[in-house]
């Protein structure tokens, strides 16, 4: 396989002052993704709903709903920005008023988003509408989720059409094709501590290869190392998806039907895993199940490496209910893509999609609060504090996308219009999707490391769980 992009800000140092009060840079350099730079628009200035007539569908279903007594609910993905997770509950509850409705917008953890839906099928009790990722989609298929496939010819038309990030999950391939809306481009860069690597007398370079990451992380050991999950978390199976195939991994063949994790290069790619856990690389609190383990980690000053998509950084500028405003550690926080290995360095890009229940009751009114959120006023709102790159190039215009203004949103930005899809070099598929539902590449490590299986048993393990998968 052809190595694969290092994103633009792979050389950032500390971040520049401008980014740590962000105010945006008075003279931004001539390499910029944002033409024309946009103000920030206040919270009260959110896009107002368009009145609808009163014959319209979405009329009728606010007469049957308010008949009903009840809420319409919508399940937010839970991200680690307060001021972001507001801004989308404030945008559904204007929404609300605006449509003469009670709603009840929930915020959900995405690490537990799975399990929810699940359970929430089981009991009949989805919501009308909710955030997700496309997995998530490929396992719910069209039995589970509506086809709104004119939504989303509409929102490509208002909005400028996909950025490289959103548009495989409206290419023919994909198995989930029509069934959701994609809001946003999410995927890790490695943050790194600069004063304390310069302390123990490591590169404060932004590190290429991930042994040279791991070789980093056992210099620092005394002030926490390498903040890598080990646990059955997304956080876990997204870093040892990338080392995997930096290793020359393949979960599957090219037609997507037969699984090919029993190969020499998985058994690379364990031998690198456990030759830095037995270095003592990774904290002795990695094996968790716990999301936002990483996260504090870092802002507790307790890791030296991570890999976050910017959630962390907005906490060090902003605060949160938990942290308070670090401009310290900001500064002394360096920023790159995700390191290579041996075959391969990969920027994977996992979009975050909206879609509706085929149990909704109110699917045009789900449609609608889609629209509205979507609004280009709106997204400004919502991206300048989330995690998450532009999924239409219409949103591309905002200043904060330009790294010299904020190099976490520059580095999103690249994310979202240069990175390799999420499943980059396999077929995105269902049965894809489901292995990493199960955390197959996670239990596959821990097997080896923590239980002490044979390299050769972990895998012939893990090759009969993927290809029962595949079967099905």
């Amino acid at each position: 396989m052809a190595a694969v992009l290092a994103l633009a800000i792979g050389g950032a140092g500390s971040i520049s002052a401008d980014a740590a009060t962000k105010k945006p840079a008075a003279k931004p350099a001539a390499k910029k993704p944002a033409a024309k730079p946009a103000a920030k628009p206040a919270a009260s200035q959110s896009a107002d709903p368009a009145p609808v007539a009163a014959t319209t569908p979405v009329q009728k279903e606010v007469a049957a709903l308010n008949a009903s007594g009840k809420k319409f609910t919508y399940w937010i993905g839970l991200i680690f920005s307060d001021i972001a997770n507001s801004a989308a509950q404030d945008q559904i509850k204007s929404w609300g008023k605006a449509r003469g409705i009670q709603v009840d917008p929930v915020l959900v953890n995405q690490n537990n988003t799975n399990a929810q839906v699940t359970a929430a099928l089981a009991a009949g009790t989805m919501p009308d509408a909710l955030d997700m990722g496309e997995a998530l989609v490929l396992q719910l298929g069209a039995k589970n989720l509506l086809n709104i496939q004119p939504l989303i010819d509409e929102m490509v038309k208002v909005h400028g059409g996909f950025t490289a990030g959103a548009a495989p999950t409206d290419d023919k391939s994909f198995a989930g094709k029509g069934l959701s809306v994609p809001y946003g481009i999410s995927g890790n860069l490695i943050n790194r501590r600069l004063d304390l690597l310069k302390d123990a007398g490591a590169k404060t370079t932004a590190p290429k290869t991930w042994e040279e990451l791991m070789e980093a992380g056992t210099k620092t050991m005394k002030v926490g190392g390498a903040g890598f999950a080990l646990g059955n978390v997304g956080d876990a199976e997204s870093v040892f998806r990338a080392q995997f195939v930096g290793y020359g991994g393949r979960l599957a063949d090219d037609a997507g039907k037969k699984c090919t994790l029993d190969t020499p290069a998985t058994r690379d790619f364990l031998g690198f895993v456990k030759k830095w856990y037995d270095k003592g690389a990774y904290a002795t609190s990695a094996v968790t199940n716990d999301g936002g383990w990483d996260n504090n980690l870092y802002l507790g000053g307790k890791t030296v490496f991570i890999a976050n998509p910017g959630s962390v950084y907005t906490t060090l500028l902003n605060g949160s209910a938990a942290w308070p405003k670090n401009p310290t550690l900001a500064k002394n926080t360096g920023f790159s893509a995700l390191p290579g290995g041996p075959k391969a360095r990969v920027a994977p890009a996992n979009a975050a999609v909206r879609a509706i229940p085929i149990t909704s009751k109110y699917p045009e009114l789900a449609k609608d609060l889609i629209r509205y959120m979507m609004d280009t006023r709106n997204m400004q709102e919502y991206y300048e504090w989330a995690i998450y790159g532009p999924a239409f190039k219409g949103y591309g215009k905002f200043n904060f996308w330009d790294e010299n203004v904020d190099p976490v949103h520059g580095g999103l930005y690249d994310l979202a219009t240069n990175g390799t899809s999420a499943s980059f070099p396999d077929t995105n598929n269902a049965a894809y999707a489901a292995f990493g539902g199960v955390f197959g590449m996670s239990k596959m490590v821990q097997r080896h490391l923590l239980d002490g299986d044979s390299a050769d048993k972990t895998i012939k393990e893990a090759q009969a769980v993927c290809q029962a998968l595949y079967d099905k």
